[in-house]
Order: C-alpha cells, then structure tokens, then sequence
C-alpha cells in the first residue's frame, strides 16, 4: 500500500522538477596492510566515497544557472578519516565536497560556495591511485589539491586547448587565533592530441597571529605562503606519462602535516615558553608517473622525491623523502575497477621510520 502511495505520489509531480538533475558519485573501498617500523597493522577503510547532485537551468541568451551538492561518506560504518589518520571533522557533513552554484555561459563559469580548486579539478593526474594510507599515493605530493569554502571561482571558456581559472577564497574566521589564511589561486592549462601541461599559482595571506604548527611548541611563520605546481605529460592511446614539481615556501605550515609526520624527529623544536617563529620555510617535490593500459589491465608506477626542507636558506638533514608505488587495476567492466598497489615512503636519518604498506581495493562509479 505504502509503495502505491509513494509510486503516484511521484507520477504527478511535474517532469519539471526532474529536468537536468544528474546524481552521480563514487563507491570507494580497500583493504590496506601497514607497516611504519613500530607496528603491523590491516585496516579495512572507505577511500573516498561521495554521492552528488547537479542540474542547471537554461535562462535564455545562453546563460545557465548551475548548481552541484557534493557529500561525502563512507563504506565502512566509520566517520571519514583524513589521509594522515586524523578526524575529519566534516565528514558525513551534506555538501562537504565540491558544492555550489553558478552561471555559466559562452564568457565562462562564474562558481560560488565549497569549490574545488584548480589543483584538485585540474590538475593531481600525477596521482592515480585510490588510497588511504600516503604510503600507496601521493598524499603529501598533493596535499594542496583541496576545496575552498567561502570561495568564489571563475573560469574562462577554453579556446584552442587553452583554459584558464581564478578562484579567492576568505577566511573562515577572522579575527581569531587560527591559521586560516585568505587564499587567491591562479591556474592555467593546455591540452592537445593527449599532451598537457597545467600550472597553479597559490598566494595564502599571512596568517591572524603567530599560532601552532603541525610541529610541536612551533609557531607558524607569521609571513604569507607561496606555493606553485607544474604538471606536464601525455595521456592518450592507452598511455600515460605524467611529471609533475611543486614548490612552496612560507610559514612551516607549506610542509603539511603528512610531511612533518614522517620526518618529525630532524626538524627543530623549541621549548613551549619560548616559542618563536621560524625563518621562512621552502620545500620542493618531484613526481613521476607512467601506466599503460593492456585489455582490461593497467600497470603502473610512480616515484617521488622531496628535497631536504629548507628553514632560512639551509637545508635540514633528515628531513627529504623517496617514494614508490607500484601496482595494477583491472577494469571489471565501465564503471567498476578492481585495484592492487604496493607503496613505500623512505626518510634517512636516525629515528626516522619508512612506512610501506600493500593495499587492495574495488572502486564502483553511477
């Protein structure tokens, strides 16, 4: 009775409400063996699932209103976790993912709400593994692949494989004592016969107040960041070569958390009554990935390194990493992969612990 209700219930609603309504999304999940030098463990993990919604509306002229709700949630009966481990505190959170709404039209795509950024919907082909553990992908290498909230993004319409896009992001909370920097990003692109190249700029204004880093008793430099990543390759006729180089410099904060956690035991401490603010922090990265896609089986490997972190102009021992992954998906059919990676990341120095871990995973999109 109850399912004839609702069935008539949704044959007289007006087609309308259904026009141009597109739900979409990714089931992620995987079985991760980890060993970082101190303990074993076998995790069973989401890796990113989301549901989404999108629609748009024709307003005449060839202006459209656009709009998209993005959720993420997971598979395994927990709350979602970052990559490192951490909680993530907007997780099951509706419209926690890529989220907005817009105009588009033949001068562009104007965005507004929790909006990709360039490096994240443009560019991370360097990164093609599904993961939790940043030992089977490259996390750290692309820890500034995010969203902005509070954000405003505008991107040109492409014209001879050329595209281009601008995106500012506010703070969150000013005023108070956070970390939370105002954000501006440029980002450029090309694309041709399977080549590409893609380049982002990101500014991050200086910080509210000297407050704490991912380093214990380490004040974030109180000095804006600068961050720049280039990604270039081929991708096309079922090949795939892709490099890619960041560099940031700024506060402490541009070495991310991932990072920090790796290599905790060479960067410098001071005591908690006597913190100060770091000289101004650089760090440069380099990554490589090739896979080639043979029937339903695509092999693939990844290496990447990251020089010794710079603090004032000098190096720090200790502190630069190695990483390799290497695996295979098998494409079960269109829309589900199966996928098996084996990763290690490798810091020198005494104290320092290289984390390997082997992984498994299926991944289903709709």
């Amino acid at each position: 009775m109850k399912k004839s209700l609702i069935a008539l219930l949704v044959a007289t609603l007006p087609a309308a409400a259904f026009a141009d309504v597109t739900i979409y999304g990714k089931i992620k999940g995987g079985v991760e063996y980890v060993d970082n030098g101190a303990t074993k463990t076998t995790n069973i993990d989401d890796l990113g699932s989301r549901i989404g919604f999108k629609g748009k509306e024709d307003l005449g002229n060839g202006l459209k209103a656009i709009w998209q709700v993005e959720t993420g949630f997971s598979v395994d009966g927990t709350g979602q976790a970052n990559k490192d481990g951490s909680a993530n505190s907007g997780s099951g959170t509706f419209a926690n993912r890529n989220s907005f709404i817009g105009l588009q039209s033949d001068l562009g795509t104007l965005r507004l709400g929790n909006v990709s950024n360039f490096l994240d919907s443009d560019m991370g082909i360097v990164d093609s593994w599904e993961y939790k553990n940043n030992a089977l992908g490259l996390g750290v290498f692309t820890r500034d692949g995010t969203r902005l909230k509070n954000s405003v993004r505008y991107d040109l319409p492409s014209i001879a494989g050329f595209s281009a896009a601008l995106q500012y992001g506010t703070k969150e909370a000013k005023g108070v004592l956070t970390n939370d920097r105002e954000t501006s990003i440029i980002g450029l692109g090309y694309e041709n016969s399977g080549f590409f190249g893609k380049y982002a700029y990101i500014h991050e204004s200086k910080a509210v107040s000297k407050v704490a880093s991912p380093i214990a008793n380490v004040t974030v430099n109180d000095t804006a960041n600068d961050k720049h990543r280039l990604e270039v390759g081929y991708n096309a006729n079922n090949l795939l070569v892709a490099f890619g180089y960041q560099q940031e410099k700024g506060g402490v904060d541009v070495v991310g958390g991932d990072w920090i956690g790796y290599v905790k035991n060479a960067l410098p401490t001071v005591s908690a009554a006597n913190a100060v603010t770091l000289d101004k922090v650089k760090t440069r990265e380099y990554a490589l990935t090739a896979a080639y896609t043979i029937g339903a089986f695509t092999p693939k490997f990844t290496y990447a390194h990251g020089d010794k972190v710079e603090i004032g102009g000098s190096k720090l021992n200790d502190t630069g990493y190695n990483q390799y992954v290497l695996g295979v998906d098998y494409a079960i059919s269109k829309r589900t992969t199966f996928g098996a990676q084996y990763g290690q990341i490798a810091v020198k120095g005494e104290g320092n612990k290289d984390q390997k871990a082997f992984g498994l995973n299926m991944i289903h999109a709709f």
